[in-house]
């Protein structure tokens, strides 16, 4: 029975090419965006499912109270408080990644980019299968697991335990021995690991930089990230009460951090307002993405709805014959439904193809590599060919029961009348694909209106003709760097400052107030050097800008607005304020000091030259050219070897605001797809129209109606369908990009302006859609058009 329904699609899919080609062409790119954009998610989801044991594992938190920041950093010595107090816990783990960790291969020393310091419970907390000794693997100091994948490139087709490597660590040569070889960790873990050593070469890392050489006692240091393996039976809950009292104990009535945990699986997607070194997700995008591609999806079906039925006049009489033939409402409409599925599963290869093309400019729009995992390619088939396999059941169902309801009868009489029930329902279908066409316009234009917004937004200090170098390990040289170039006559100026504007990293202190010493504000700091505020452009209200005349020290400080107004300060210079007993010497204006993202902070500033991470150079107008040639000079003479990076103030924004760029053109592709998927549609409508109308057209033109007249019925009917859409698309676009915007602490107007905008433009693509066409029915002969049937 199958078969015969298989054989009968197939017939009627080569018999209307026309049919058959707008419709593969049409769910091929909606199918193509919805594959690339699933892949994302899918990814996104799948985040840390590698582990069996991920819902008993739990990573510590620590809320900083006086500055109200959380983040995943903690002091070595929690985990030995967490095993002697918590029994609850089975395994506690440390993790620390060292920097400067190199491996010797022939000679040369290799770079391993993730060298994680832990203990030998790391093993047990995520179920890595590990080969080589099970226990205890790195309790001696000189223990080094590695995995597969680096085990490889320094014992290649050999058995590397209980080998001996020299490493580099610390700035000198160490003997490890190779304990174990573990497989390497999926991609999509938030743990990334090339090997493992004992936490003592971190300890000793850390005391390198540090005064009191106590990392491994101190609880003020808080450089780990701890890792907890749960008992199943317990709950986080239990945890409350003896961390509250390990606080009491180390802390006392200073209760600086209150330590909490975070379960695995939500690491990934929910530390957005996590201070975390490791990677994080975004579930806006995720819900952003995913909304498109339903969108799309939606379009996709709506349109071969519309052209099926658009193609229904053209099946009438086989219908009929075939009922007059004893085949029941029923088998029609399996025949027809089976002919959907078919038509759905013939695209699949070709969105396949489609998507893998597209795969690379993606990757470049998502900021992120769309990696095939190994262990998501049994979701990435199901879910595609469950999706393929829904497209074609949803769209045939309606088709396939409007078709197989057709009267003998009237069939065969040639007087199938679609009926205005049917043709609404058609208009329906393409007024919800304009509407969706036209939210994706405006919201285009929102987004677009937003990140120029962005761009061109008076920030408070120079917004152009500024250049930033990166110093890199290179700060202790940054003086004099900046005194060679404020040589040449093209720098106007050039200052250093611990990060560039607008900073992407906070740097927060809890401040006593003045007036009183019980309550702290935090307040953001920004170490600069002399020059910094004058190269930028801020503007000092109040007091005086940092100077070498005055011997200004660290312990002067300059406050925005916003700081003053905080710490509830009159008259602000001259004032002495809780930061080492410093005093007050200027006030400047607020400016924006992250993105527009951020509300302007209370900020305070303070001098030294002795840090500068990132020098700022203000040139002249168009010198830039021919100033980098000098400047790369200059920095090869204080920077030998070193690689000169550096951006413009205008590319440093961009990066900031690369997210709402590329969402900009995400929508942009996704509204090009709408619209092309729709005019399949509105093709297919005006088809069927002229086709049904043949003899209407003939009589009109018989009793003296014009070719214009003709066309402009066409493009009036289709012209209302635009108002009614684009009517409907202004309260949904406002709505959802009104929530969008309100992620910005500053951001621009939705303007009517967008939406006329809109109404034009899908205006104009309806209507030249449906000209052509509406022109050929104008110029119908009329005596053949009244033998038409």
């Amino acid at each position: 029975m199958f078969n015969n329904y298989l054989t009968s699609a197939i017939r009627f899919l080569k018999r209307n090419k026309l049919f058959t080609g707008i419709n593969i062409l049409g769910l091929a790119l909606a199918l193509a965006a919805s594959f690339i954009i699933l892949l994302f998610v899918i990814n996104e989801l799948s985040y840390n499912t590698g582990f069996k044991n991920r819902k008993q594992i739990y990573r510590v938190l620590n809320y900083n109270v006086d500055v109200k920041i959380t983040d995943d950093g903690s002091p070595y010595v929690l985990t030995k408080s967490i095993k002697d107090e918590f029994p609850q816990v089975k395994y506690v783990s440390p993790t620390k990644n060292l920097n400067n960790f190199s491996i010797k291969l022939n000679e040369e020393f290799v770079p391993v980019r993730n060298a994680v310091a832990t203990n030998s419970e790391i093993f047990k907390i995520f179920d890595m299968p590990v080969t080589g000794q099970q226990e205890n693997i790195l309790d001696e100091p000189n223990s080094i697991v590695l995995s597969k994948e680096q085990s490889q490139k320094f014992f290649p087709d050999e058995d590397p335990i209980g080998k001996d490597l020299v490493a580099q660590v610390n700035d000198k040569e160490e003997v490890f021995v190779v304990k174990g070889v573990f497989d390497d960790i999926p991609v999509n873990s938030t743990l990334q690991a090339d090997c493992f050593i004992n936490d003592k070469w971190a300890l000793e890392q850390l005391n390198l930089r540090i005064k009191d050489k106590n990392a491994e006692t101190s609880w003020r240091y808080l450089y780990w990230q701890t890792w907890l393996l749960l008992d199943k039976n317990a709950i986080t809950a239990s945890l409350e009460e003896p961390f509250r009292v390990l606080e009491e104990k180390v802390y006392g009535e200073e209760d600086y951090y209150d330590f909490s945990v975070q379960n695995l699986p939500d690491v990934y997607l929910g530390s957005q307002e996590i201070n975390s070194g490791f990677p994080k997700g975004n579930l806006k995008n995720i819900r952003i993405f995913s909304a498109i591609a339903v969108l799309i999806i939606i379009v996709a079906a709506f349109n071969y709805i519309i052209l099926s039925t658009a193609a229904s006049t053209g099946r009438a009489k086989e219908i009929g014959i075939r009922k007059t033939n004893g085949a029941n409402t029923q088998s029609i409409r399996k025949q027809l439904l089976t002919e959907s599925v078919v038509l759905s599963m013939l695209v699949l290869p070709v969105a396949a193809l489609l998507a893998w093309q597209g795969k690379p400019y993606a990757e470049e729009l998502f900021q992120t590599k769309l990696l095939i995992i190994q262990s998501n390619i049994a979701i990435y088939i199901i879910i595609n060919l469950v999706l393929t396999l829904f497209i074609g059941l949803a769209s045939g169902l309606y088709t396939s029961s409007f078709l197989s309801k057709l009267n003998v009868i009237s069939i065969l009489n040639n007087s199938v009348k679609t009926g205005k029930r049917k043709s609404r329902v058609r208009f329906a279908l393409i007024v919800v694909q304009l509407v969706i066409f036209c939210f994706f316009v405006s919201s285009t234009l929102i987004v677009r209106s937003q990140y120029k917004f962005a761009l061109n937004k008076n920030p408070g200090y120079y917004n152009e003709d500024i250049l930033f170098v990166n110093m890199g390990l290179n700060s202790q040289n940054s003086l004099a760097f900046i005194t060679n170039i404020k040589a040449y006559p093209d720098v106007i100026s050039a200052g250093g400052a611990i990060e560039a504007l607008p900073m992407i990293n906070f740097w927060p202190y809890p401040m006593e107030l003045p007036d009183d010493k019980s309550k702290k504000v935090p307040i953001e700091l920004l170490a600069v050097d002399f020059d910094f505020i004058e190269t930028m452009g801020i503007q000092v209200l109040e007091g005086r800008n940092f100077s070498r005349e005055f011997s200004d020290t660290e312990t002067s400080y300059i406050l925005n607005e916003k700081a003053v107004k905080a710490l509830g300060l009159t008259d602000p210079v001259g004032k002495k304020i809780d930061v080492v007993d410093g005093t007050v010497i200027g006030v400047v204006k607020d400016f924006n000091l992250h993105s527009i993202h951020k509300d302007i902070p209370p900020l305070l500033l303070i001098a030294s030259d002795d840090f500068a991470m990132q020098v700022a150079i203000h040139h002249k107008p168009g010198t830039l050219g021919n100033l980098l040639p000098l400047i790369k000079t200059e920095w090869e003479k204080v920077a030998p070897g070193q690689p000169f990076n550096y951006k413009t103030i205008e590319e440093f924004k961009k990066e900031i605001y690369a997210e709402e760029k590329n969402l900009n053109v995400i929508i942009s592709i996704s509204a090009l797809f709408s619209l092309l998927i729709a005019s399949f549609g509105l093709f297919g409508v005006t088809l069927f129209s002229v086709k049904s109308k043949t003899k209407e057209i003939g009589l009109k033109k018989v009793f003296g109606s014009s070719e214009k007249g003709i066309v402009f019925s066409f493009l009036r009917t289709n012209f209302v369908l635009v108002v009614i859409a684009s009517l409907f698309s202004i309260p949904v676009t406002i709505l959802v990009m009104s929530r969008w915007l309100s992620n910005f602490a500053f951001k621009t107007d939705i303007s009517w302006w967008l939406f006329a905008i809109t109404f034009v433009l899908a205006a104009a693509v309806v209507l030249l859609t449906v000209l052509w066409h509406s022109f050929r029915a104008s110029r119908i002969n009329p005596v053949e058009a009244l033998r038409y049937e």
